[in-house]
């Protein structure tokens, strides 16, 4: 970690360094407003970035705790000043976000673990300048993990006769950027300081993706798995919902590149694989059918800066798009083959 980081984080420590119980310096309110909204699918309500402790999700495949973390990009003068929730950890990093992620497995995975995005199927724009930023986004995501993972455009539900792949970008575990495993009841605390917590890319990627490859060899329903994810995350500002970055001083509509809004953060295994196989570079593609799918979670994200339309949301989403937080209506348990899931593939794929 770099000494700007280090004195970011420092100098919004609480006096003797212990962080206040949300993971906020002192002085900071629990949620500072921003546009970014985020939904389990099936939905439990619409959650926010910064949360002061993680939130909950579950299906018949795993239990969930997620926690996003995003600077205040909308408001300069905050972000610069490191004013805001979490800034003991971002102030002074390129990442814009961070995401944290816990699953406990209820059944044992059996096929290759992917992680990634989905986003809803449509024609794909044409435009010249959008499919250089794509290309440019897929060169800089090979530098930084390699060739190991799924990119399609999807299919076009218009021209498709029967099941349509949705525009996706998967990766294996490896490509994440921290990894831990721990025993059920000593897994680390979400809103904490990850300094010593587990393995990570940056410390050697020959080394990293030996360790996860036993990790993933071995899981087991006992043991509790955190994920944390930022690579790209210089790139792609959720709150303002655009890409930036790859060219210097362009900033693009993200829509122009994920298409229609939401778009879902997804972790599954994909039938027919197997755990820790590598695709021959020869072999045809594999297409990821959603009905080949067994997710662990599914998560729509977009942002007020460009939502989405509110009949579609609400017609993915039901009555839980009313409410900030969990909604009153959801139960605790949320079926992978539920018939909420049905009605999402239902409309995504009409």
């Amino acid at each position: 970690k770099g000494s700007a980081a280090q004195e970011g984080r420092s100098k919004h420590l609480p006096k003797g360094g212990v962080r206040r119980g949300a993971g906020e310096p002192e002085g900071e309110p629990d949620v500072v407003e921003d546009s970014l909204r985020w939904s389990f699918m099936p939905s439990t309500g619409v959650m926010r970035a910064n949360t002061p402790q993680p939130v909950l999700g579950e299906n018949e495949f795993a239990r969930v705790k997620c926690l996003v973390m995003h600077r205040p990009t909308h408001e300069l003068d905050r972000d610069a000043a490191g004013n805001y929730p979490y800034s003991w950890h971002m102030h002074g990093r390129k990442r814009l976000w961070e995401v944290r992620v816990q699953v406990q497995f209820k059944m044992k995975p059996e096929n290759k673990i992917y992680f990634g995005l989905e986003m809803v199927p449509g024609p794909q724009s044409s435009k010249r300048m959008v499919k250089r930023i794509q290309g440019m986004l897929l060169a800089a995501i090979k530098r930084s993990i390699g060739k190991d993972f799924y990119q399609t455009a999807g299919d076009d539900p218009s021209t498709t006769t029967g099941e349509v792949e949705p525009p996706a970008f998967a990766m294996p575990l490896w490509a994440l950027d921290q990894f831990d495993v721990a025993d059920l009841g000593k897994e680390p605390d979400l809103t904490g300081d990850f300094s010593n917590v587990g393995i990570r890319r940056t410390n050697g990627l020959q080394a990293y993706v030996e360790a996860m490859q036993r990790d993933l060899d071995t899981l087991s329903c006992d043991k509790v798995y955190t994920l944390c994810f930022w690579g790209v995350s210089q790139f792609i500002d959720v709150i303002n919902w655009e890409f930036k970055g790859l060219i210097p001083g362009m900033r693009m509509d993200a829509n122009n590149l994920c298409g229609r809004p939401p778009v879902f953060v997804v972790m599954y295994q994909l039938h027919g694989t197997t755990p820790g196989e590598v695709e021959r570079e020869d072999a045809p593609p594999r297409k990821h059918y959603n009905s080949k799918k067994d997710y662990h979670f599914k998560v729509a994200l977009w942002s007020l800066a460009a939502p989405p339309e509110p009949g579609f949301l609400r017609q993915l989403l039901g009555d839980c798009v009313d409410h900030d937080g969990r909604c009153p209506s959801s139960g605790a348990l949320h079926s992978g083959r539920s018939d909420s899931r049905l009605r999402e593939r239902r409309l995504l794929h009409k």
